[in-house]
């Protein structure tokens, strides 16, 4: 079967119908309707969370809505924001004490007034004094205060420019320490989380393109280390970029794995089956010559890439395959 050249005249040609279309090198074996699910991003999101027990009073972002990094999203009542400014204050005062003190048994050392062993002490005292003023200096920059609100009001903001993706706070009710309040991500960009089959998994590497039915593109980012027994697939995920990714969101993706040795993209009404093997009827001499192929993927454009003794700008028949399928069957 392999290398049969079956000679066709003009005439027949033009009788059966046929028409050839380029062989072109395949860069990528398509893995089409992979069920995939939109998460948020790992990297281009964040969540905020209360640092202090206390009440809403203010929602100022909504779901769905665009903020910037450091917009207010939320205002909270707490008592222990309230200590907080209070610690703060006092503790300010504690550094400035002990640093004029520390400032002032240095220059009485420098007389010789009093021994070394007194400085130290005061520049331990100093230390120990702007180590906790720092401390509470970050703290007030977790729960900064709401300008113009009353005590103890502190706000939650937005720690980057994105869309809000979910909101937990409700108005007036209480939120507990680090409860999470919000989560933002980056507008435009979200993970994909998709089960492909374990045949593929030697195949499969970061960097690989992923495309999906409602036109978001990326990357593939992580590979699972273990195959589910149960469904025989391997769990991977892949950063995108697309407008209408959603958390939650159910879709089919595209994996794009590298192609292997002699592998060409044809129509795929180009192949036809004879033995129990796919063939393509190669245009050479004057006729067409019978090459078997392995198909590796079809792709949604009506292709199909294949494996075999092929080569870039050979011309293989789409149309009339089976008119010379007949004659290759007669020919036996």
């Amino acid at each position: 079967m392999a290398g049969t050249l079956l000679k066709v005249s003009a005439s027949q040609r033009q009788a059966m119908g046929i028409r050839t279309a380029e062989v072109k090198a395949a860069a990528h074996v398509p893995v089409d309707g992979l069920p995939a699910t939109v998460r948020a991003p790992l990297q281009e999101s964040a969540v905020v969370t209360a640092p202090y027990a206390g009440i809403t009073v203010a929602v100022l972002a909504r779901e769905g809505t665009q903020v910037e990094r450091g917009q207010p999203l939320a205002r909270i009542q707490s008592r222990e924001a309230m200590q907080l400014g209070a610690d703060l204050a006092a503790a300010r005062g504690d550094y400035r004490v002990a640093r004029a003190q520390a400032e002032r048994d240095r220059q009485l050392l420098a007389e010789g007034i009093i021994p070394s062993s007194r400085v130290q002490a005061a520049v331990a005292r100093r230390d120990a004094a702007a180590a906790h003023l720092q401390a509470l200096q970050a703290a007030r920059a977790m729960a900064p205060v709401a300008a113009g609100a009353p005590p103890g009001t502190y706000e939650l903001r937005a720690p980057l420019a994105g869309r809000v993706l979910e909101r937990s706070l409700r108005l007036g009710e209480p939120v507990a320490a680090l409860d999470k309040a919000f989560m933002v991500a980056e507008a435009g960009r979200g993970m994909l989380e998709m089960q492909v089959p374990a045949r593929y998994a030697a195949r499969l590497r970061t960097g690989l393109p992923v495309r999906t039915v409602d036109g978001a593109t990326g990357a593939l980012s992580e590979i699972g280390a273990a195959v589910d027994r149960h469904s025989q697939t391997v769990l991977v995920r892949a950063s995108m970029r697309g407008e209408m990714l959603l958390p939650g969101q159910q879709t089919s993706a595209t994996l794009l794995l590298p192609a292997p040795a002699h592998a060409w993209t044809l129509p795929s009404g180009a192949l036809a089956e004879f033995e129990g093997r796919k063939i393509v009827f190669v245009e050479r001499n004057g006729g067409f010559e019978v090459v078997p192929v392995t198909p590796q993927a079809q792709t949604g454009e009506g292709l199909s890439v294949v494996t075999g003794a092929l080569a870039a700008k050979l011309r293989v028949v789409v149309s009339g395959t089976g008119a010379l399928k007949a004659m290759l069957v007669a020919g036996e």
